[in-house]
């Protein structure tokens, strides 16, 4: 993490910045690996509510060679949600259906996943629409026997995008990758660079709005709100920009065309609707620095307990860091078959009826807005007493 003070708003420009998160400890990237840190922090800006941590050193160099995000199987991805009949959704699954719901995919149309990691989406789009023609871009090229599975050498690029693909895209995907650049204007704007006149932009940015977790993934530099994103593609020049924040339970989804022909007035929030959410990021920010409280209160109060934490993501690796007795800790829970058999912080991840019967209490590692329902649905938690922590 670098050390530098931010003194400018990445999506915006502006200088009016304010504090609103600083916690000791450990922070967590999205491949899951805690990182010893001196402070974690977030700075709020009042021009626009976006929301930004410090990027971390070298960063090219870590998503290159340090990511490797869900490269132990091909298929391995989160799970999204999971059918009333038990069927679970998984997260390209569920992206897939949401870009064919909201772009065109004609045969022909030319498509890029840009910033793609394994491009499991681009991939199930191919599949289900044999008639576009798909292209992967990534900083990397430890994915590339992933691509080479469903497309052709000349429609891979890792590092850096041919000339020859410049302003010939009908389509740019772009599926949780923005939130990890230091420079999200040059992000977007080179989308557009890659767009013939009139091509779409199709782009998924989680919202800390609906998963509070965002916040303390230190990967996570940019942490966008609706007015932010508005404000950083209209700077960029696109029109018709449209922020989905509901087909995703914890994304935006923004769609907006590149017309160098008629570019946008920048929009101007009303204050009402910025300070309603400057208040909201404010109130999550508040929110994580209570958690740590209660997590130490609820150990204290059960001495000598041994416990489980049910979820093996940013949310459980929190609880366990929290914990002044991680000897405790019998295993992490989880529904994710990919995660079942390995460990994590050198706990077991176990399947959800494998509670250990040893188990006392159980510390719920879940979108708290999510959380009780799924809890709720797993039977083996309640075969008998046990004390239950949600955040």
């Amino acid at each position: 993490m670098t050390s530098t003070a931010i003194t400018t708003c990445f999506a915006c420009g502006s200088q009016e910045l304010e504090p609103i998160f600083a916690a000791r400890g450990i922070g967590f990237t999205l491949a899951q690996r805690p990182n010893d840190l001196a402070t974690t922090s977030a700075v709020l800006c009042r021009a626009c509510s976006h929301v930004q941590t410090p990027p971390l050193e070298d960063i090219a160099s870590y998503y290159d060679t340090g990511y490797n995000f869900q490269l132990n199987d091909a298929e391995e991805d989160d799970i999204y949600a999971v059918e009333p009949d038990g069927t679970r959704v998984f997260r390209a699954e569920h992206q897939a259906r949401s870009v064919a719901a909201k772009c065109d995919l004609h045969d022909g149309l030319r498509v890029l996943d840009y910033g793609c990691g394994k491009a499991r989406t681009l991939e199930l789009l191919s599949r289900a629409h044999p008639g576009i023609t798909p292209f992967a871009f990534d900083v990397s090229d430890i994915y590339g026997a992933l691509w080479s599975r469903f497309l052709p050498a000349d429609r891979q690029a890792p590092y850096a995008v041919p000339e020859s693909w410049v302003g010939t895209m009908d389509l740019v995907l772009s599926f949780f990758a923005l939130e990890h650049t230091a420079d999200p204007q040059g992000f977007v704007r080179e989308l557009a660079r890659l767009l013939r006149p009139g091509g779409r932009v199709h782009v998924v940015i989680p919202s800390m709005y609906r998963n509070i977790s965002d916040l303390v993934v230190i990967d996570h530099v940019q942490h966008f709100s609706r007015l932010s994103l508005e404000r950083l593609f209209a700077d960029a020049g696109y029109s018709d920009i449209r922020i989905d924040a509901e087909t995703h339970r914890a994304a935006f989804i923004v769609n907006a065309v590149h017309d160098p022909a008629a570019l946008p007035a920048r929009p101007a929030p009303s204050a009402a609707d910025l300070a309603e959410t400057m208040d909201k990021a404010r109130a999550i920010a508040r929110q994580w620095q209570d958690i740590a409280t209660r997590i130490e209160a609820f150990e204290a109060g059960h001495p000598d307990t041994r416990c489980v934490i049910y979820g093996s993501g940013v949310y459980g690796m929190f609880i366990a860091s929290t914990l002044k007795d991680r000897g405790r800790v019998l295993a992490f829970l989880d529904a994710n078959p990919f995660r079942q058999g390995r460990e994590l912080m050198g706990i077991p991840i176990l399947a959800p009826d494998r509670v250990p019967e040893a188990a006392g209490a159980v510390y719920v590692g879940l979108n708290p807005q999510d959380a009780r329902g799924i809890i709720a649905g797993v039977a083996a938690l309640h075969d008998r007493p046990r004390s239950f922590f949600y955040l």
